[in-house]
């Protein structure tokens, strides 16, 4: 199937975790390498794959039987060739059916996200895991988004004061922009659950899994 690579983030140091939309039915997959017996859950593609966003390439998979909700994206693949590169990607996917955010950040994953912490950090709570069934998405705020430090700030105006303001961490793997601007076609994702149940205790964030930024267009 005709794949488009719409995103790659460091996952260690060796590996990266590449995202695609299947093209043929607007489908978001996670891309991972069947892994043998020490690793049936598979592996990320390595640092130097030569999936690169904006590809699109004719790639086999099945899907992974080790997904929990919300991720569900999870497949093996069997990469064949690549076909071409988009130009201009954000007019590529706003011309495809695949759903876009728009608006407000508490808009974002059916408006199932709660907010933690002096950040605000976005987080699907383990209360809400059997009612998603999906982990990425794309989103055009109507709001610019300020970045400061390794996260983008969300603040929400009325009538030129800010009303609130939230958060979400970046984990792309280019130089991230001083500024998001308002209408820009962004890409997010939900972290894989954190922190371990075993371990909340050490932390002062509640168990969750994280929104995430990894990408504009």
């Amino acid at each position: 199937m005709e794949v488009l690579i719409t995103s790659k983030t460091k996952f260690g140091s060796k590996h990266v975790c590449v995202g695609g939309l299947v093209l043929e039915e607007n489908r978001f997959i996670r891309l991972l390498n069947r892994g043998g017996a020490r690793n049936p859950k598979g592996w990320y593609q390595f640092a130097d794959t030569p999936l690169n966003i904006g590809d699109i390439w004719d790639i086999d998979f099945i899907d992974s039987p080790y997904v929990i909700k919300p991720h569900l994206e999870d497949v093996f693949i069997q990469i064949n060739s690549k076909i071409s590169k988009v130009d201009n990607i954000a007019d590529f996917i706003k011309e495809t059916d695949v759903d876009i955010v728009k608006g407000n950040i508490s808009n974002l994953f059916q408006g199932m996200l709660n907010w933690c912490g002096k950040k605000q950090s976005g987080f699907l709570p383990e209360n809400n895991k059997e009612l998603l069934n999906y982990s990425v998405g794309f989103w055009i705020s109507d709001q610019d988004l300020i970045l400061d430090g390794n996260r983008y700030f969300y603040n929400h105006k009325v009538a030129g004061i800010i009303a609130f303001k939230k958060s979400l961490k970046w984990v792309g793997m280019v130089e991230p922009l001083p500024i998001i601007t308002k209408g820009c076609l962004i890409r997010v994702s939900l972290a894989k659950w954190w922190p371990p149940k075993d371990e909340l205790k050490n932390y002062e964030v509640p168990h969750g899994c994280y929104l995430q930024l990894s990408g504009w267009y």
